[in-house]
Formats: C-alpha cells, structure tokens, sequence
C-alpha cells in the first residue's frame, strides 16, 4: 500500500483529519454537539461509545458524507468543503456500517471499484488497477471471493471484501464503521492486524469499535462518546476508566492489564438486581490478603457497598483486586514489616466502618498490630474457614488474641461472610426506619 506523504507547517505536522466544533442536528436533536477531534498522520483513532453516541454520524460528517451545521473539517491540512470530491477520494476511504448497494457484482469487481478516483472518465481498469486489487484482496484473504457474487457472500466476507475495496483506492485516511461487524474472532483479528499494519506504514485510520478491549489493544488514542459529545480523549488507559465506562454506558466494569498480553481489558460486572441492591451506605473494611478478600471485595461492592481494605503488599492477589475495582486500601512493601503511618491509616478505616470483616488470613508478627487494631471494630465478622493453627505463626500468640475478640458472628467461608454482612446491613437499615418513624 502506497505510504501517506507528511505534511509540515511553521506549526509544527499537519494532522490527516482534524474537525473542530461539529454540530449536526437533525428535527432539533443535535447528532453531533460541538464535537472536536484530531486524527495524526501514522495514529489509529478508535472511536467508542454507545448505540446513538454519534460515532457513525461523526465518520460520515469527516467523510463529507453529511455536511454539519456548525463547525469544519480539514483533510491533510485542507478544508473538506473546499477539497473536490475525486481529490476526497483519492485521499480518504471509508467502510461503512451500512453496505453500499452491490447486487450482480463479483468480490473482484466490487474491489476494482476503489481504483475509480484514480482512474478517468472512460478510463478502464489496467493491469496496475489490477495488480493494486489483487493485493487488496490477498491482504484481506477473499481472494477465493473474485468471482462470487457478492450477494451470494455471508456478512463477514462481504464485510472483507468492502475493506479490500477501501485499501485498493490505497488511501491516506481511512475510515472505518464497526469493521469488525458479522465478523468471528479469527477474523476480527487480521482485519485489525491489517489496519494496524498500514498504520505503522504511515496510514491514518480512525474506526469505530464496539469491543472495548480491541479498541484498547490496537488503536494508538481512543475517543469516548455519548450523547453527541466526547466525554474523554487521549491513550487508552486515560479513557477506558471504570467511572468513564459508567458514565457513557451505565454499567459497572473492571479494567486490568492482562498478565499474558500486557494491554488493558475491560470485563463487564454482574450487576446487582434490585433486591440485591443495598443503598445504605454502609462501609465495610476487610482485613484479607493472598487471595482470601478478593471475592468479597467484588460481591459486596457490587451491591452498593463502600468496601476498604487494611494493609495490603505488592503482588498480594487481594491488592491487584483492589486496584481493578478501584478499592480503597493501605498499600504497603511485600514480605515487610508494617510501620506506624500504615496501622495509624489502617485503625482509621477500622473506625470508620460501620462492619469490619477478618478473612482467615496468615497471622504473623508482621500484622500483629494490624489486628490488634480489631478492637476499635463496631461490628467485626470473623471468617474461620482455615483452621488457625494451620495459619498461626506467632509462635502461639494467636489463640490468645482471638480469644479477646467479641465478633458479632464467626462464619467458615465466604458466602457465609456476605450473607452475614448483608443480614447485618439490612438489619441497621431497619433499625433506622423504625427510629425515623417513631
């Protein structure tokens, strides 16, 4: 694919496609309100928002598909209104959600129509056009679809073919509406591997993407939208935020870096059903660590909850959940030992919770003060699952210690801690409505 040249000004290089203000209003909704993105040359921009967030109409307004009330669009420095249509297509391809109209076309012929804005009036297709097209089409893998009818193709291959036909017009700026759409997953990958690959050739691509996590793991800067306008902008880890997702989905995620690939993942939580919900307010510290508080962290946050947890090492399984769901937590150094600023930090969340739960974690002399600070608990919940001395290396100071504690329950196992903490919650609750209506 033919490289895109670069573009420099006193100011420095000039973006592929820039927008600045967009407006588009259709009966009085506005589409687009006051949208403003910029697309480098070399950059994959991936658009990514809800249904109706403006994303297609967006691409179609930087397209000059639709023309906006407000605002401009530049290509490589070059207003578009002002650009010919021919120049416009030899720069900038798109492919769209909505296919174009192709009955009685074979794959080959629908991919030779990219060679148009580089050919003339009653020009025909020559052996480069057909060179250039066949590239398109063994890039994409539909070249066992040149002689098919496209209408007799699935979605997915057509979907390819309308992507091989973009390339052939080989492009500066390509633009592409939910390329991964009617596709399976080997076939999400390559169309995203090959986009990626005339990016670093020097192409600009901006996509709308509906996968998250693709979204994040192959486009150099993303945008968030909803509503018409762009609610953030900048590397994935800036955007793709638990409390961004929120706001423009209106569903609770968790975003990690996965351990195998190194790039942000988005999974989607269970959410809570309405009689599930606990709406009180209550704050839940937990005392966990290697792995015995993370479950509870999920579950009782899910509910509504405010859940903090004590001290908690690098590397501690417990710490890495706390992280992705955004928990409050006292960090301190693996394997070492816990100074004064953490316990004092530690007995501060203590004394604001309103429960307080023990995971049966390892009790040594590193977290010995960590405990202690149990007793300023209004409401403590012990989880005795394991029994302490399989746990206990205090060189037998822990029974006495648990022997001074005075848990409202002592539970074995996780599920018996959350159905605990809920039942004491809801119990609270009760108590208050009863005090508010006497």
């Amino acid at each position: 694919m033919e490289e895109a040249t670069q573009g420099v000004t006193d100011s420095g290089p000039v973006p592929a496609l820039a927008a600045e203000g967009l407006v588009y209003q259709v009966q009085a909704k506005r589409l687009l309100d006051g949208v403003s993105i910029k697309a480098e040359r070399g950059s994959f921009v991936g658009l990514i928002g809800p249904n109706g967030a403006g994303k297609s109409t967006l691409l179609k307004t930087v397209s000059g598909l639709l023309r906006s009330q407000e605002g401009s669009v530049s290509l490589e420095g070059s207003d578009l209104t002002a650009t010919s249509t021919k120049q416009v297509a030899r720069t900038l391809a798109q492919v769209s959600q909505t296919p174009p109209y192709t009955y009685g076309f074979t794959g080959v012929e629908l991919v030779l129509m990219g060679r148009y804005p580089h050919m003339g009036r009653f020009q025909v297709e020559g052996a480069a056009d057909r060179r250039i097209a066949s590239d398109a089409m063994r890039l994409t893998e539909t070249e066992e679809f040149s002689d098919r009818l496209v209408e007799t193709l699935s979605g997915g291959e057509r979907q390819r073919v309308f992507v091989a036909s973009a390339l052939a017009q080989q492009p500066h700026v390509l633009l592409l509406d939910e390329p991964t759409s009617n596709l399976d997953i080997q076939h999400q990958l390559k169309v995203l591997d090959i986009v990626q690959g005339l990016v670093a050739q020097g192409m600009t691509a901006v996509a709308a993407i509906h996968d998250l996590s693709l979204a994040a793991r192959y486009c150099t800067s993303l945008v968030l939208m909803n509503g018409g306008k762009v609610l953030s902008e900048g590397p994935a880890e800036d955007v793709l935020t638990s409390a961004n997702i929120e706001a423009a989905f209106g569903v609770r995620t968790m975003v990690f870096r996965d351990s195998f690939t190194g790039m942000l993942s988005v999974s989607l939580l269970e959410q809570a059903t309405p009689t599930e919900s606990l709406t009180s307010g209550t704050r839940v510290h937990l005392v966990c660590g290697g792995g015995t508080g993370a479950r509870l962290m999920y579950e009782l946050q899910r509910v509504g909850l405010t859940v903090t947890a004590g001290p908690l090492g690098g590397g501690d399984t417990d710490r890495s959940a706390a992280d992705i769901l955004g928990i409050e937590y006292v960090p301190v150094t693996a394997f070492g030992p816990i100074d004064g600023e953490a316990c004092s930090k530690h007995l501060e969340l203590v004394e604001l919770a309103d429960i307080v739960v023990l995971c049966d974690v390892p009790i040594g002399p590193s977290n010995a003060a960590v405990l202690e600070a149990l007793s300023s608990a209004r409401q403590l919940v012990s989880i005795e699952g394991t029994p302490l001395m399989g746990r206990d290396f205090t060189g037998g100071a822990a029974p006495h210690f648990f022997e001074n504690l005075n848990p409202v329950a002592r539970v074995a196992g996780v599920e018996d801690a959350i159905t605990q903490v809920r039942a004491l919650v809801v119990d609270h609750a009760s108590q208050e409505t009863g005090e508010g209506t006497e």
